[in-house]
């Protein structure tokens, strides 16, 4: 069992250049409302179709759905403080959790949500400030409106 490192990316790199896509094609999402909507509501309908399946943990999911909650507070204007490079780190792993196309078939018992689990991760690792900076604001938000 030796493995030729000359011939297989790390699994950093594989995140990365699927991050990478993502990014890319989400840029072109950011640039229409209507495409941004249509993918924020995709997305929450695989979530809750696929919540009770194995394969993303409970914390996975939690922050999966605050990055829709986030996407959505800002297409509404409601919330704007973020950095446009997370913004784009964001939508482009909503868009790779959507996809059909991804490296594991989620399909595939068990493993199907491995690599969005993956990419979804490594997302969370790049823009976690600004999730928590956006979750304070939505507590806060909440509180006021309450009163």
């Amino acid at each position: 069992m030796f493995w030729n490192r000359k011939a297989e990316e790390s699994d950093d790199d594989q995140i990365r250049g699927k991050n990478d896509e993502a990014n890319n094609k989400a840029k072109e999402y950011l640039n229409d409302k209507d495409k941004l909507r249509k993918l924020i509501f995709d997305a929450e309908a695989k979530v809750k179709e696929k919540e009770d399946k194995k394969g993303f943990v409970k914390e996975t999911w939690d922050s999966l759905k605050s990055m829709f909650e986030l996407v959505k507070a800002y297409l509404k204007g409601d919330y704007r403080n973020i950095p446009y490079g997370s913004l784009v780190l964001i939508v482009g792993a909503i868009l790779y959790f959507v996809m059909p196309a991804d490296a594991i078939p989620d399909v595939i018992a068990g493993l199907g949500f491995t690599d969005d689990a993956a990419v979804i991760g490594f997302t969370l690792r790049q823009v976690k400030s600004d999730l928590d900076k956006f979750n304070a604001w939505k507590q806060e938000h909440e509180h006021e409106q309450k009163e």
